[in-house]
C-alpha cells in the first residue's frame, strides 16, 4: 500500500506533517532539554558519558532485532503519519549514529561547517524493508562504538564547537558537538520505542 505521507520527501511541508502527527516540538532542543514524547534527556547528562549510552543502546536494538518477528519488523503499520516499519527505523538509528559521527569529526576539524538536511530518498527507505535484522544490530552496534570512540577522544574545551544543520525550507539549526551527540543518543532510545511500539505508553 502507498504512503499517504511521505514524510521524508522534501516536497511536503514536513512542520504540517509533524503537528499531524502530535509533535509540536521542535526535535534540535534535544541538545538542551529532555524529548517531551519520551522523555529522555541526554543533555542532562555529561558530554562525556554519552558514548557509553549509545553503546547500551545499541545492545537493546540488537536484543529486539534478534529476538523479534521477521514479519513484524518488515511491516509498516496502516493508519499512521510515520509509517515506518521497524527495520526501518532501526536503519534510520544506524544512518544517524553514523551521520552524527562524521558531522562531531568535521567540527573538529573546521569551523562551523554547514552540513545539509539529512533524510534518504523514498527508494533508500523501501530498500530498509530488506535488510538481514542481524547484520543491521551488527551495523547499529558498530557505529554506536565508533561514537563512544569519538567521545571518549573529545577535549572538555571542544564539546562547545558548532556545526550548523542548514535544512533548507525547515530551517536552519547550529549544533554543539555535544548537542549533536545527545541527537545520535535520544534517537537510539526514541527509535526503538517507535519500533516496539512502545512510544505512546512511555510516561515524558
Amino acid at each position: 500500500m502507498a504512503r499517504e505521507v511521505k514524510v521524508h520527501d522534501p516536497n511536503d511541508t514536513m512542520a504540517t506533517v509533524r503537528a499531524e502527527a502530535g509533535e509540536g516540538w521542535d526535535w534540535t532542543r534535544i541538545q538542551r532539554e529532555g524529548c517531551p514524547q519520551c522523555g529522555d534527556n541526554p543533555s542532562g547528562l555529561p558530554p562525556g558519558d554519552l558514548g557509553s549510552l549509545a553503546v547500551e543502546r545499541s545492545a537493546r536494538w540488537r536484543e529486539f532485532l534478534e529476538q523479534a518477528d521477521d514479519t513484524y519488523l518488515r511491516t509498516n503499520p496502516e493508519g499512521e503519519v510515520f509509517v515506518f516499519s521497524p527495520l526501518q527505523y532501526g536503519a534510520h538509528t544506524r544512518d544517524i549514529l553514523k551521520v552524527y559521527g562524521d558531522r562531531m569529526v568535521l567540527g573538529l576539524e573546521q569551523t562551523n561547517p554547514t552540513v545539509p538536511l539529512f533524510f534518504p530518498t523514498e527508494e533508500v527507505f523501501e530498500s530498509y524493508n530488506r535488510l538481514d535484522a542481524g547484520e543491521l544490530a551488527a551495523d547499529i552496534q558498530r557505529w554506536a562504538e565508533r561514537l563512544a570512540t569519538l567521545v571518549a577522544g573529545m577535549e572538555p574545551s571542544t564539546w562547545s564547537r558548532t556545526v550548523t544543520n542548514d535544512r533548507g525550507v525547515y530551517g536552519v539549526y547550529t549544533f554543539t558537538l555535544a548537542g549533536l551527540a545527545c541527537n545520535a543518543v535520544h534517537e537510539t532510545h526514541h527509535h526503538l520505542l517507535d519500533a516496539t511500539g512502545e512510544l505512546g505508553a512511555t510516561p515524558a
